[in-house]
């Protein structure tokens, strides 16, 4: 079954690698320049984060440099939506996180969302943008735990952010004690945006989930401390990608499935 998915004969293949945590999160395709953009674990004395891209035409590996620099302030979880790499700014100190998007063409920025009725947000994670446009995104209090962030105004939420409306809900709370455990959960979301029926649909048996995304088939490819993780959509593990030191993100590129293990950019084909 597994070899369906990855077929007979992959092969891994090295894409760049550092003597730094230069590949991180993120992870998202801007097909028209054939890059993948992708934000670095935390660097100089954990004073900060950087956002890179890799061109997949030659695997040269350069820094991205927000306009203006100090709209992104700790980069972590990305999309693409509308010609736009959306950002998840963790934020820095007392100023809060934000979602903010970036061109891929001039790196200029826009801040889209920076606050929930007035309170900051903590540092967000992670996001995705559904089909009707709205944004849907983590935001954990990870920069306070990590020290560089001030102490969380808001709890551990899921977060919708409708653009059209400018109308903003928590959908879900999800408190790091609940993310501490290797476990996949998922909800349906119901019409207007709700979301009900939470419920398990796997375990890691190693490391904590990361950079969850899922193939046309709904199978589901995490990275956990050994890898990359492959589950159908009932939650049944079908086989595993074994790479030293685990993977953090991943993306899907055409046929090929880039991901992101710390010092190195792998690809199977």
């Amino acid at each position: 079954m597994f070899s369906k998915i990855i077929g007979k004969n992959p092969k891994l293949e090295v894409l760049a690698s550092k003597d730094y945590d230069f590949a991180h999160e993120g992870g998202v395709y801007v097909e028209r320049s054939n890059e993948v953009f992708f934000t670095s674990n935390r660097l100089d004395n954990n004073q900060k984060t950087e956002i890179y891209k890799i061109n997949l035409t030659n695997n040269n590996v350069s820094k991205v440099t927000p306009i203006p620099k100090e709209s992104i302030l700790f980069a972590n979880g990305m999309y693409y939506h509308n010609d736009k790499v959306i950002i998840c700014a963790q934020g820095q100190g007392n100023i809060g996180g934000s979602i903010v998007s970036l061109d891929p063409k001039t790196n200029e920025t826009e801040i889209i969302v920076d606050n929930f009725f007035g309170l900051k947000f903590n540092s967000p994670n992670d996001i995705v943008v559904s089909k009707d446009g709205c944004y849907w995104f983590t935001d954990l209090s990870y920069g306070f735990e990590q020290g560089f962030c001030d102490k969380p105004q808001l709890g551990d939420n899921i977060y919708r952010f409708d653009p059209c409306t400018g109308n903003i809900r928590v959908v879900a709370d999800v408190s790091l004690n609940q993310m501490r455990p290797h476990a996949i959960y998922a909800f349906d979301v119901k019409k207007g945006g709700s979301l009900s029926n939470r419920r398990l649909i796997a375990v890691s048996d190693l490391g904590i989930p990361d950079g969850i995304k899922l193939d046309l088939n709904g199978n589901i490819y995490v990275g956990t401390a050994d890898g990359v993780q492959v589950f159908d959509d009932s939650g049944t593990l079908l086989g595993k990608i074994v790479i030293p030191n685990g993977v953090v993100n991943l993306v899907f590129v055409r046929k090929q499935l880039i991901f992101f293990a710390k010092k190195t950019i792998y690809s199977v084909n």
